[in-house]
């Protein structure tokens, strides 16, 4: 967080009170346990083994944490997947194209835990008709269970819970191995699903670029920024009342919500220093990225969108596995109208093939692991 020279001069004056404080300063506004629990729990003991298979799905990638999943369970031995309507991101994925991308990735994920425990599954996409161009309320997904002794787990299965999207810069001075890049190419099989690597500087020094200038204009068109300050979590009690969103934790958060210098008026005000630390942290991690990857698909169906999504698990799976970081950069695809002259760009620079999506955009390169995201109680999903 960057600091005037008066906030400056009243941290300052807070030292003797910082000393005293000791650890509680240190542990002021840290991730609350409760709020990453699912990411550490031992194998559940529910003798439903829809509620066992669904509490490692829930941990899957998706937009914003938004967590934009609702799970019908009335029907014996299935599971009805919908969308979540109250959880969409209308100003930056007004066809909630990326929102549909997050239940693919919670389909697979849910297809992994399957396989661990000796099931297989049939998976039925929009059982009554895929969408149009906005979600409604008709079903995602369908869902059986078969028990299946002959099916071995997928070993992807083992990297669910060590999974992140490490949104933080990457280590510049380690370029992203040859076998680490041949061994993504790995992680799918779906030929529709093309996924291409890139470690050269022109192309990488390009994206870097790209997608700066995306996050600029997100930050800057005042909409879709107050979209996501909207869902800021600022702090332990928020993180761990919401569970959800953008999670805003630790010491430097919280210092600066005591201050008054982090709020949500101070984040939506472009001429704060909140604002502009914003604006510098995604500067140096679009700088500090040695690889890129990409995925386009040949259409934009609701189904590809979800065989996306499923394609895009495993892939950051792998990754986990490689001890590769990853971390969506997707702002630059997003369709609205502000985006639209840059996306083109982008498209004409990788050399899209014209009628092609380009799905996701990510940044790969080696650093420590990070903290997960918070995750809501499965009971939470459940329709009730």
């Amino acid at each position: 967080m960057m600091l005037s020279r008066r906030n400056f001069i009243l941290m300052a004056g807070t030292t003797a009170v910082i000393v005293a404080a000791g650890r509680a300063v240190i542990d002021l506004d840290k991730m609350p346990s409760t709020a990453i629990a699912a990411w550490s729990k031992v194998e559940s003991t529910d003798s439903d083994i829809r509620k066992r298979v669904l509490s490692y799905a829930m941990l899957a990638p998706n937009p914003h944490n938004m967590q934009p999943w609702i799970v019908d369970l009335r029907q014996p031995r299935q599971i009805d997947l919908y969308c979540d309507r109250t959880r969409l991101l209308p100003e930056t994925d007004p066809f909630s194209r990326q929102i549909l991308i997050g239940h693919g990735a919670f389909l697979e994920l849910l297809d992994l835990a399957a396989s661990a425990a000796g099931h297989r599954t049939e998976i039925t996409y929009f059982p009554k008709g895929e969408f149009g161009d906005r979600i409604d309320g008709r079903p995602v997904a369908s869902i059986r269970l078969i028990s299946d002794a002959d099916r071995e787990p997928d070993p992807l299965f083992q990297q669910i819970l060590q999974r992140r999207s490490a949104k933080v810069p990457f280590d510049t001075t380690r370029p992203l191995r040859v076998e680490h890049g041949q061994g993504l190419t790995t992680a799918y099989t779906d030929p529709d699903c093309k996924l291409t690597v890139a470690t050269d500087q022109p192309r990488v020094l390009g994206l870097q670029g790209v997608v700066q200038s995306g996050m600029e204009i997100e930050l800057r068109t005042p909409r879709t920024y107050q979209e996501s300050v909207n869902v800021m979590r600022i702090g332990a009690q928020e993180v761990n009342q919401h569970r959800n969103g953008i999670d805003l934790t630790g010491a430097p958060i919280g210092w600066g919500r005591l201050l008054g210098m982090v709020n949500r008026e101070k984040l939506a005000d472009p001429t704060s220093e909140a604002f502009q630390s914003g604006v510098t942290m995604y500067r140096d991690m679009a700088e500090a990225t040695p690889a890129f990857a990409w995925m386009t698909t040949s259409n934009n169906t609701r189904s590809t969108q979800l065989a996306v999504g499923r394609a895009y698990a495993r892939l950051n799976l792998k990754a986990t596995a490689l001890g590769v970081a990853t971390h969506p950069m997707s702002q630059v695809l997003q369709e609205y109208a502000e985006m639209q002259s840059l996306q083109q760009g982008v498209l004409a620079m990788l050399g899209i093939p014209k009628g092609h999506t380009m799905q996701m955009l990510m940044r790969l390169g080696y650093v420590e692991q990070p903290d997960p995201s918070p995750r809501r109680d499965l009971q939470d999903l459940l329709l009730t």
